[in-house]
């Protein structure tokens, strides 16, 4: 779920007569603006601006919940450039609440010794987003002062981390800052359809929402269950955390957005097509081990040349997307029971991450095959590759971080070469349709980052 993004803004200047009066006031009837000035003070008033621009940005990812700690902890500057106290946000959205403008639940006091704190929830409603529309808070007035493109977050809270910037972040920050300019230079619309049904069209870059791709990184070494993984490898970086994961994310990748909708993405008015690395994953591994590219052509293509065996995620009348999920399982789960028992989540849907389609339960019924069995058969096509899997959540951060970088090395490759536009989602490319052809052709020849193959750490994975 959400939680509030501390550099958003917007250059409109609240008062407390604006939310007094006209519409508004009519959108908000119930809501308590008190009787002196102690209340919706500027404080409060800049604590409204950050709620209401954050509902605004993303107001329907996970349903419009939202969550939020109540804990007496102010952000540091560096991530609240707007200063935004906690006492009053916390009193802004418990008004907001009282006032029928946001729903809400406050959570329960965390117990001693609780490892994740409790989050207490508020719910945007349309009328929370009407609200802010007619204070003139809109996607276009909506504007990020974030200053940097790598961030370190606490991978339970979320909440931004500082850290020092050594020779591979340093190569990040350039590299997204030059990305992000250059995505700002261009048009991007992208056709959606609302929760109500209705089409809508998002604009975002050049005469749209500023474009701010973070790339994300967690405090693995922080938390004791992956700090032994960790200290299980040699690793160069003054700071562990980042050599692990660091996918970028947001805009096209998220809700409101389907993944069907990035089909219809123009860029500067053209259309555009997806070039992506066919199980990237397990490619990736092949690489490492010095065996070269495993697969180089779609699912799609090798069924149209008859050679539908040779799919890495290929097996025996197992339908493709079980064995995917299976395969994803693998390079982030450690043991086979482990692994057994998360499938078995993904199946019964109490995974709340990922969660099977009823189809898939019944084709995996119809498969007549144990959990093990479908394991067995993977490692026994993928024998070269075997000591990749079954590793843990370390092993496939590691090869995240390889993605991710292989991913916007290229992107920023085909920008300052061929000077177009190129979006990113994990492991493919969008680029506009005339220039697909050629991207097709050389993403399997671009020499890669030699920074970031300085500090990979994927010929290790085997010693976890």
């Amino acid at each position: 779920m959400p939680t509030l993004d501390y550099f958003l803004t917007s250059d409109i200047e609240l008062t407390k007569e604006m939310i007094s009066d006209g519409l508004p006031r009519e959108l908000t009837p119930s809501l308590d603006l008190g009787k002196d000035n102690r209340t919706w003070n500027k404080n409060q008033l800049n604590a409204l601006k950050l709620i209401l621009c954050n509902i605004v940005d993303n107001p329907h990812k996970d349903m419009g919940i939202w969550l939020y700690s109540r804990d007496k902890k102010q952000i540091p500057y560096r991530f609240n450039p707007s200063e935004v106290k906690y006492s009053s946000l916390i009193a802004v959205i418990d008004k907001l609440i009282q006032g029928k403008v946001l729903g809400g639940i406050k959570s329960s006091p965390r117990k001693k010794d609780e490892p994740r704190p409790n989050r207490s929830e508020f719910h945007v409603t349309q009328q929370s987003i009407d609200f802010a529309i007619s204070l003139g808070i809109n996607k276009k007035t909506i504007i990020s002062q974030s200053s940097f493109y790598v961030r370190l977050r606490d991978r339970l809270t979320d909440e931004n981390l500082e850290f020092d910037y050594d020779e591979y972040t340093t190569h990040i920050e350039m590299l997204m800052s030059q990305y992000n300019n250059y995505l700002n230079e261009h048009n991007i619309l992208i056709p959606y359809t609302t929760a109500k049904g209705e089409h809508e069209v998002a604009e975002f870059g050049k005469g749209g929402q500023k474009i701010h791709l973070y790339r994300n990184f967690r405090n693995y070494y922080d938390y004791e269950k992956t700090k032994q993984d960790i200290d299980k490898l040699w690793i160069e970086m003054d700071n562990y955390n980042f050599n692990f994961g660091g996918r970028s994310g947001g805009y096209w990748q998220s809700t409101p957005f389907e993944r069907a909708d990035r089909k219809e993405i123009a860029i500067n008015g053209k259309k555009v097509l997806k070039a992506d690395f066919p199980c990237c994953h397990i490619n990736l591994c092949y690489l490492s081990e010095g065996l070269g590219w495993h697969q180089q052509e779609t699912n799609k293509e090798l069924i149209e040349e008859g050679r539908a065996e040779e799919d890495a995620y290929y097996i025996h009348n197992v339908p493709r997307d079980i064995v995917k999920q299976m395969v994803l399982i693998m390079f982030n789960v450690k043991g086979r029971p482990s692994v057994s028992r998360v499938f078995n989540e993904w199946l019964n849907g109490t995974n709340p991450e990922r969660k099977a389609t009823p189809e898939e339960v019944v084709a995996w019924k119809k498969c007549r095959m144990k959990n093990i069995e479908l394991v067995d058969a993977i490692l026994k096509k993928h024998w070269r590759i075997k000591d990749y899997f079954l590793k843990g959540k370390i092993a496939g951060q590691i090869i995240q971080f390889e993605e991710a970088n292989m991913i916007h090395h290229l992107a920023m490759s085909f920008i300052e070469n061929y000077d177009f536009a190129v979006l990113t989602v994990y492991d493919e490319l969008i680029v506009p349709e005339e220039h697909y052809p050629m991207v097709k052709d050389f993403i399997y020849t671009t020499a890669g980052c030699e920074i970031c193959k300085k500090y990979s750490l994927m010929s290790q994975i085997k010693n976890l």
